[in-house]
């Protein structure tokens, strides 16, 4: 019988910034409705720490009773001890929604404005000594190097004791995301979601290509650990989902230098079907995936959350590695008549 967590370093001591509200996190649980709100209705400004924090705790006391209705169906509850402490250690940074590309998976539904300066913010919260440091700082968007102080930003959290991770397009190049991944002290994740140009445009909606193979290049030739340069396969049903964009891909991270590559499934395809009924074609692309991974020595592949998720949910032993492309297609051709008739939205 698997055992039900209900522990969560997030709710315990994380903040999760948004375009109008500040949250614990920035999780959308299948079941629940997810981002257990804070403050419901922000739009920048300080914050009462004190206030923020009774509200963090009162609801940890709820989560240990029962699962709040936020959080049910969440993958990322764990058997975490909940420490209660008025410290905040990690961050997510959302509340930009500016962004240089327009990625079909994304950008129709966003809204592309600037969100409030969040610098002042943590600037107040480290001075007032609500900060502990050794936890993660996250930059997601919209376009992270677009933010409004964003180098003083990770200046400000990086010399106080925070390690990276910063989401980006890389359309923009960002000498600040070249300097701390030579420290050593930042992960940078790059959806390139292709192989070529075209490819590449029918999911980005912007011909920047070259641009961002470019830049990918000159981190590639900055980074300490070549783990820190993560380059993601997001797979996009009718649009990626193929084993030649796939092979596309590898070549180029070869040629780019990458040695650390990651697969994921589009986000809202999954939600569609549950996360549980998802074409049988997706798992051959994610097995397919992994096993050029592991051929072009990248042992150490990331599998994203959600296809990571999708992996551990299929009702059917995963399969092997495929090591072959003409069984691949053998397997996709008997599937062929099975899988869904798949429409984007």
């Amino acid at each position: 019988m698997k055992m039900e967590y209900n522990g969560c370093r997030w709710l315990d001591s994380a903040i999760h910034f948004e375009r109008k509200f500040v949250s614990d996190c920035c999780k959308r649980p299948s079941i629940g409705s997810g981002m257990p709100k804070l403050i419901p209705d922000f739009n920048g400004g300080p914050i009462d720490w004190e206030k923020l924090f009774k509200i963090k705790h009162d609801r940890i006391k709820q989560q240990k009773e029962a699962i709040i209705n936020e959080c049910k169906g969440c993958e990322f509850l764990s058997d975490y001890e909940y420490k209660m402490e008025k410290k905040i250690s990690d961050f997510q940074f959302s509340q930009c929604k500016l962004c240089n590309s327009r990625c079909v998976y994304c950008a129709p539904k966003g809204t592309f404005d600037p969100g409030y300066n969040v610098y002042p913010i943590i600037k107040d919260l480290i001075e007032k000594g609500y900060y502990k440091p050794g936890g993660e700082a996250i930059f997601q968007g919209g376009e992270p190097t677009l933010m409004t102080n964003f180098e003083e930003l990770v200046d400000l959290l990086a010399s106080n004791g925070s390690r990276l991770r910063i989401l980006t397009s890389a359309i923009k190049f960002s000498p600040k995301i070249e300097e701390y991944i030579a420290k050593d002290n930042c992960l940078v994740v790059i959806s390139i979601d292709s192989g070529c140009k075209q490819t590449y445009k029918k999911v980005k909606l912007v011909d920047k290509f070259d641009v961002v193979c470019n830049n990918i290049e000159k981190y590639a030739r900055a980074v300490k650990d070549p783990y820190n340069l993560m380059i993601k396969y997001i797979i996009v049903p009718g649009i990626n989902d193929n084993i030649h964009e796939i092979d596309l891909f590898f070549k180029l991270m070869k040629k780019l230098n990458v040695k650390c590559v990651a697969i994921d499934i589009e986000d809202n395809y999954a939600r569609v079907y549950n996360y549980k009924n998802v074409s049988p074609h997706i798992y051959l692309l994610y097995d397919y995936f992994i096993y050029l991974a592991k051929k072009n020595n990248m042992p150490d592949v990331t599998h994203y959350a959600y296809i990571q998720y999708l992996a551990d949910l299929r009702t059917s032993k995963p399969s092997k590695l495929i090591k072959y492309k003409f069984l691949y297609n053998l397997y996709a051709k008997l599937l062929n008549n099975k899988k869904k008739n798949i429409k984007y939205t």
